[in-house]
Protein backbone atom coordinates (compact mmCIF):
# COMPACT_ATOMS: atom_id res chain seq x y z
CA UNK A 1 0.00 0.00 0.00
CA UNK A 2 1.42 3.42 -0.91
CA UNK A 3 2.07 5.91 1.89
CA UNK A 4 1.05 9.58 1.86
CA UNK A 5 1.75 12.37 4.34
CA UNK A 6 -0.34 15.31 5.47
CA UNK A 7 1.23 18.27 7.27
CA UNK A 8 -1.73 20.18 8.66
CA UNK A 9 -3.85 21.18 11.64
CA UNK A 10 -6.40 19.27 13.69
CA UNK A 11 -10.13 19.98 13.39
CA UNK A 12 -11.81 18.73 16.56
CA UNK A 13 -15.11 18.64 14.67
CA UNK A 14 -13.65 16.06 12.28
CA UNK A 15 -14.62 17.88 9.09
CA UNK A 16 -11.37 19.38 7.83
CA UNK A 17 -7.62 19.33 8.42
CA UNK A 18 -5.80 16.18 9.47
CA UNK A 19 -9.06 14.35 10.07
CA UNK A 20 -10.40 15.00 6.56
CA UNK A 21 -7.03 14.17 5.00
CA UNK A 22 -6.69 10.82 6.75
CA UNK A 23 -10.28 9.84 5.92
CA UNK A 24 -9.62 10.70 2.28
CA UNK A 25 -6.34 8.78 2.20
CA UNK A 26 -8.09 5.72 3.62
CA UNK A 27 -10.97 6.02 1.14
CA UNK A 28 -8.39 6.15 -1.67
CA UNK A 29 -6.57 3.06 -0.35
CA UNK A 30 -3.49 4.93 0.79
CA UNK A 31 -1.81 4.54 4.18
CA UNK A 32 -1.99 7.98 5.76
CA UNK A 33 0.66 9.53 7.99
CA UNK A 34 0.52 12.95 9.62
CA UNK A 35 2.52 15.84 11.01
CA UNK A 36 0.37 18.03 13.24
CA UNK A 37 1.02 21.79 13.02
CA UNK A 38 -1.77 23.25 15.14
CA UNK A 39 -4.79 22.27 17.23
CA UNK A 40 -8.20 23.89 16.94
CA UNK A 41 -11.28 23.82 19.14
CA UNK A 42 -13.75 23.73 16.27
CA UNK A 43 -17.20 22.55 15.25
CA UNK A 44 -19.61 23.13 12.37
CA UNK A 45 -20.40 26.63 13.66
CA UNK A 46 -16.82 27.91 13.68
CA UNK A 47 -13.42 27.95 15.38
CA UNK A 48 -13.49 28.66 19.10
CA UNK A 49 -9.77 28.36 19.87
CA UNK A 50 -6.47 27.63 18.15
CA UNK A 51 -3.01 26.67 19.37
CA UNK A 52 -0.03 26.53 17.00
CA UNK A 53 2.56 23.92 17.99
CA UNK A 54 6.25 24.63 18.38
CA UNK A 55 8.29 24.11 15.18
CA UNK A 56 10.64 21.76 17.09
CA UNK A 57 7.77 19.30 17.63
CA UNK A 58 6.80 19.54 13.99
CA UNK A 59 10.38 18.76 12.96
CA UNK A 60 10.40 15.72 15.25
CA UNK A 61 7.13 14.38 13.80
CA UNK A 62 8.37 14.92 10.25
CA UNK A 63 11.68 13.14 10.89
CA UNK A 64 9.89 10.18 12.48
CA UNK A 65 7.66 9.71 9.44
CA UNK A 66 10.21 10.39 6.71
CA UNK A 67 12.95 8.14 8.09
CA UNK A 68 10.73 5.09 8.46
CA UNK A 69 7.52 5.22 6.41
CA UNK A 70 8.84 6.88 3.23
CA UNK A 71 5.71 8.63 1.87
CA UNK A 72 5.51 8.82 -1.93
CA UNK A 73 3.53 12.06 -1.90
CA UNK A 74 2.67 14.73 0.67
CA UNK A 75 0.38 17.70 1.15
CA UNK A 76 0.29 20.73 3.39
CA UNK A 77 -2.76 22.29 5.00
CA UNK A 78 -3.20 24.84 7.76
CA UNK A 79 0.19 26.04 9.03
CA UNK A 80 -0.96 28.96 11.16
CA UNK A 81 1.77 31.56 11.02
CA UNK A 82 5.02 32.61 9.39
CA UNK A 83 7.40 30.77 11.70
CA UNK A 84 5.61 27.47 11.04
CA UNK A 85 5.37 28.10 7.30
CA UNK A 86 9.13 28.66 7.09
CA UNK A 87 9.87 25.57 9.19
CA UNK A 88 7.67 23.35 7.01
CA UNK A 89 9.13 24.83 3.82
CA UNK A 90 12.62 24.00 5.04
CA UNK A 91 11.66 20.43 5.98
CA UNK A 92 10.00 19.58 2.67
CA UNK A 93 12.80 21.26 0.73
CA UNK A 94 15.45 19.06 2.33
CA UNK A 95 13.72 15.72 2.87
CA UNK A 96 10.15 15.79 1.58
CA UNK A 97 8.74 13.78 -1.34
CA UNK A 98 9.12 15.42 -4.73
CA UNK A 99 5.35 15.41 -5.19
CA UNK A 100 4.18 17.99 -2.65
CA UNK A 101 0.65 19.38 -2.94
CA UNK A 102 0.35 22.78 -1.23
CA UNK A 103 -3.16 23.75 -0.12
CA UNK A 104 -2.43 27.34 1.01
CA UNK A 105 -5.28 27.56 3.60
CA UNK A 106 -5.03 31.35 3.64
CA UNK A 107 -8.62 32.42 2.98
CA UNK A 108 -11.81 30.36 3.20
CA UNK A 109 -13.97 29.61 0.17
CA UNK A 110 -16.33 32.28 1.54
CA UNK A 111 -13.57 34.92 1.62
CA UNK A 112 -12.70 34.90 5.35
CA UNK A 113 -8.95 35.21 6.24
CA UNK A 114 -7.48 32.16 7.99
CA UNK A 115 -4.09 33.67 8.80
CA UNK A 116 -2.58 37.13 9.26
CA UNK A 117 -2.15 39.03 6.01
CA UNK A 118 1.58 39.50 6.63
CA UNK A 119 1.96 35.71 6.41
CA UNK A 120 0.47 35.55 2.89
CA UNK A 121 3.85 36.65 1.53
CA UNK A 122 5.63 33.93 3.54
CA UNK A 123 3.43 31.31 1.86
CA UNK A 124 4.24 32.82 -1.52
CA UNK A 125 7.99 33.23 -1.02
CA UNK A 126 8.89 30.23 1.17
CA UNK A 127 6.36 27.48 0.48
CA UNK A 128 5.22 27.85 -3.13
CA UNK A 129 8.71 27.19 -4.58
CA UNK A 130 8.61 23.75 -2.92
CA UNK A 131 5.25 22.79 -4.46
CA UNK A 132 4.71 20.21 -7.16
CA UNK A 133 1.15 21.56 -7.25
CA UNK A 134 -0.49 24.49 -5.45
CA UNK A 135 -4.30 24.50 -5.06
CA UNK A 136 -5.55 28.00 -4.11
CA UNK A 137 -9.22 28.94 -4.23
CA UNK A 138 -9.97 32.15 -6.11
CA UNK A 139 -9.73 34.33 -2.96
CA UNK A 140 -6.31 32.85 -2.13
CA UNK A 141 -5.24 33.31 -5.74
CA UNK A 142 -6.19 36.99 -5.51
CA UNK A 143 -4.24 37.39 -2.26
CA UNK A 144 -1.16 35.73 -3.78
CA UNK A 145 -1.46 38.16 -6.70
CA UNK A 146 -1.40 41.23 -4.44
CA UNK A 147 -5.16 41.58 -4.26
CA UNK A 148 -5.98 41.59 -7.96
CA UNK A 149 -9.58 40.27 -8.29
CA UNK A 150 -10.08 36.75 -9.62
CA UNK A 151 -13.67 36.74 -10.81
CA UNK A 152 -13.73 35.21 -14.30
CA UNK A 153 -12.13 32.47 -16.37
CA UNK A 154 -9.74 34.97 -17.95
CA UNK A 155 -8.68 36.40 -14.57
CA UNK A 156 -8.23 32.86 -13.21
CA UNK A 157 -5.86 32.12 -16.08
CA UNK A 158 -3.90 35.33 -15.53
CA UNK A 159 -3.63 34.58 -11.80
CA UNK A 160 -2.47 31.03 -12.54
CA UNK A 161 0.33 32.39 -14.71
CA UNK A 162 1.42 34.83 -12.02
CA UNK A 163 1.33 32.21 -9.26
CA UNK A 164 3.33 29.83 -11.47
CA UNK A 165 6.06 32.47 -11.65
CA UNK A 166 6.41 32.27 -7.85
CA UNK A 167 7.94 28.80 -8.19
CA UNK A 168 5.46 25.91 -8.03
CA UNK A 169 5.72 23.32 -10.80
CA UNK A 170 1.98 23.49 -11.50
CA UNK A 171 -1.09 25.45 -10.39
CA UNK A 172 -4.80 24.73 -10.15
CA UNK A 173 -7.15 27.54 -9.13
CA UNK A 174 -10.37 26.18 -7.64
CA UNK A 175 -13.90 27.32 -7.40
CA UNK A 176 -14.83 29.50 -10.31
CA UNK A 177 -18.61 29.52 -9.80
CA UNK A 178 -20.21 30.54 -13.08
CA UNK A 179 -23.92 29.80 -13.51
CA UNK A 180 -24.44 26.08 -12.81
CA UNK A 181 -20.90 24.91 -13.54
CA UNK A 182 -17.91 24.86 -11.17
CA UNK A 183 -14.66 25.39 -13.04
CA UNK A 184 -11.09 24.78 -11.93
CA UNK A 185 -8.21 26.13 -14.05
CA UNK A 186 -4.98 24.12 -14.26
CA UNK A 187 -1.71 25.58 -15.59
CA UNK A 188 1.66 23.85 -16.03
CA UNK A 189 3.67 26.70 -17.52
CA UNK A 190 2.84 25.76 -21.12
CA UNK A 191 -0.95 25.59 -21.34
CA UNK A 192 -4.27 25.38 -19.52
CA UNK A 193 -6.69 22.57 -18.77
CA UNK A 194 -10.18 23.50 -17.63
CA UNK A 195 -11.96 21.09 -15.30
CA UNK A 196 -15.71 21.51 -15.00
CA UNK A 197 -18.47 19.85 -13.02
CA UNK A 198 -22.11 20.47 -12.28
CA UNK A 199 -22.44 22.67 -9.23
CA UNK A 200 -23.86 20.73 -6.28
CA UNK A 201 -26.51 22.82 -4.54
CA UNK A 202 -25.42 22.14 -0.96
CA UNK A 203 -24.17 24.05 2.06
CA UNK A 204 -22.48 20.89 3.39
CA UNK A 205 -19.03 21.88 2.17
CA UNK A 206 -16.81 22.16 5.27
CA UNK A 207 -13.46 20.52 4.55
CA UNK A 208 -13.94 20.43 0.78
CA UNK A 209 -10.56 22.04 0.05
CA UNK A 210 -8.72 19.63 2.34
CA UNK A 211 -10.52 16.64 0.88
CA UNK A 212 -9.83 17.75 -2.70
CA UNK A 213 -6.09 18.23 -2.15
CA UNK A 214 -5.86 14.99 -0.15
CA UNK A 215 -7.50 13.06 -3.00
CA UNK A 216 -4.94 14.48 -5.43
CA UNK A 217 -2.12 13.52 -3.06
CA UNK A 218 -3.48 10.00 -2.65
CA UNK A 219 -3.63 9.39 -6.39
CA UNK A 220 -0.12 10.78 -6.87
CA UNK A 221 1.04 8.28 -4.23
CA UNK A 222 -0.57 5.57 -6.37
CA UNK A 223 1.49 6.72 -9.35
CA UNK A 224 -1.12 8.65 -11.35
CA UNK A 225 -0.10 11.52 -13.57
CA UNK A 226 -1.16 14.88 -12.21
CA UNK A 227 -3.95 15.34 -14.76
CA UNK A 228 -5.27 11.87 -13.88
CA UNK A 229 -5.11 12.75 -10.18
CA UNK A 230 -6.93 16.05 -10.76
CA UNK A 231 -9.69 14.35 -12.74
CA UNK A 232 -10.13 11.77 -9.99
CA UNK A 233 -10.18 14.43 -7.26
CA UNK A 234 -12.78 16.52 -9.12
CA UNK A 235 -15.14 13.53 -9.27
CA UNK A 236 -14.28 12.51 -5.71
CA UNK A 237 -15.09 15.90 -4.16
CA UNK A 238 -18.38 16.14 -6.07
CA UNK A 239 -19.40 12.80 -4.59
CA UNK A 240 -18.22 13.84 -1.13
CA UNK A 241 -20.43 16.94 -1.26
CA UNK A 242 -23.44 15.10 -2.67
CA UNK A 243 -23.04 12.34 -0.07
CA UNK A 244 -22.55 14.62 2.94
CA UNK A 245 -24.92 13.99 5.85
CA UNK A 246 -26.40 16.76 7.96
CA UNK A 247 -24.16 16.98 11.04
CA UNK A 248 -24.13 19.76 13.63
CA UNK A 249 -25.97 23.07 13.62
CA UNK A 250 -23.65 24.97 11.28
CA UNK A 251 -21.90 24.09 8.01
CA UNK A 252 -21.82 20.30 7.79
CA UNK A 253 -18.64 18.65 6.49
CA UNK A 254 -18.24 16.80 3.22
CA UNK A 255 -18.10 13.02 3.38
CA UNK A 256 -14.80 11.49 2.16
CA UNK A 257 -16.27 8.03 2.78
CA UNK A 258 -19.20 8.56 0.41
CA UNK A 259 -18.24 5.59 -1.75
CA UNK A 260 -18.79 3.27 1.22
Amino acid sequence: MPVALTIAGSDSGGGAGIQADLKTFAACQVFGTSVLTLITAQNTRGVQDIHVLQPELVRSQFKSVITDLKPRAAKTGALGKGEMIRAVAELVSKDGPEQLVVDPVMISKHGHPLMAEEDFRVVRDALLPQAYLVTPNRFEAAALCDGRPVESISSMKEAAKQIYDFGPSQVIIKGGHFEKIVRDIYYDGTGFVEFGADRVDSERVHGSGCTFSAAITARLAHGDTLVEALSFAREFISGAIEGAPEIGKGISPVNPLWRF
